[in-house]
């Protein structure tokens, strides 16, 4: 798995590029203090966790061990058919 971290305003992201599919794990800072986590795929679609981390570093360290853990989850595109739509 290769992979590229950078700062970005309130949060820390790291790309991530595993069997040819480009993803983006996102810790941003919560209204709370805490962090929130989502995993951006290569459509700008977002998977987003319910669960708040203490820390940036561990919230982006729980959305690397899930694509580790197969990134077919972060691909699913169901409901999003229409970013493929040749009219929009």
């Amino acid at each position: 798995m290769k992979d590229t971290t950078g700062i970005i305003e309130n949060g820390l992201m790291k790309e991530v590029s595993k069997d040819g599919v480009k993803l983006i794990v996102i810790a941003s800072r919560s209204e709370t203090n805490d962090w929130e986590l989502s995993v951006q795929n290569e459509y700008g679609i977002s998977s987003n966790w319910l669960k708040y981390f203490p820390s940036a570093q561990l919230a982006i360290d729980t959305g690397l061990q899930a694509i580790e853990e197969g990134i077919e989850p972060f691909m699913d595109t169901e409901g999003f058919e229409y970013l493929f739509d040749e009219n929009v």
